[in-house]
């Protein structure tokens, strides 16, 4: 009785021991899914900024589907609150790119510190754990990335067009110039839904990132 006793004592402190291992892997998992706080920071900024933008476009488009639908005698008012609100989002636009380039750089700094160290750990568990939070990383942010790329696709034209409306307004502000901007402000009516779902995309990609943390 007193050796089954001992058998069973080894084997519960081996089922602990095992338990232990089993919650350290656990914990080193979710470490390694988790994103550097630089990082994370610089992504919940970019987050912000999209969400602004995205707010911006549909005021902008708002004030030009009511000047090109809805003209009154005098157009001047409604023209200026298109080209304000225009103005706005391009300034929001310019925010967004300076805060990518900001969180592009410290993305750079990460990895760099990543390849650095990574040649300089002697042990092969801890090589291996310190390649795979670099590669969940990089998988994140290329993500991202993509989804930036395809936004642009859909943003460069889109804003192409609401700048020559804005420019050629500005010159012919008449029913006539209205009518002759029809066909680039229906352009970029239609265009509006693709360039807030290809926005949509890259926000939900930076939350889906940001939920990791």
């Amino acid at each position: 009785m007193v050796e089954s006793g001992k058998k069973t004592f080894k084997d519960v402190k081996a089922g602990l021991a095992a338990g232990l291992v089993g919650a350290m892997l656990l914990v080193g998992c979710s470490t390694s899914g988790s994103l550097p706080p630089k990082i994370a920071a610089g992504l919940d900024g970019l987050r912000t900024e999209g969400v602004t933008v995205r707010g911006q476009i549909q005021k902008t488009v708002g004030t030009l589907k009511e000047l090109m639908t809805k003209p009154q005698p005098d157009l001047s008012p409604q023209y200026q609150s298109f080209s304000h609100e225009l103005g706005v989002l391009e300034d929001r636009i310019g925010q967004a790119l300076q805060q990518r380039t900001a969180t592009e750089t410290v993305v750079k700094d990460q990895f760099m510190a990543w390849d650095e160290n990574l040649s300089q750990l002697k042990n092969e568990e801890s090589r291996q754990q310190a390649a795979l939070r670099r590669s969940d990383t990089d998988a994140s942010y290329s993500d991202i990335n993509q989804k930036i790329a395809e936004l642009r696709k859909e943003a460069t034209p889109f804003m192409t067009d609401l700048k020559d409306i804005r420019q050629y307004l500005k010159g012919d502000l008449s029913k006539e110039g209205l009518e002759t901007m029809k066909p680039t402000a229906e352009r970029t009516f239609n265009r509006e839904a693709f360039v807030i779902k290809r926005l949509d995309d890259v926000i939900e990609g930076l939350n889906n990132a940001m939920k990791r943390n």
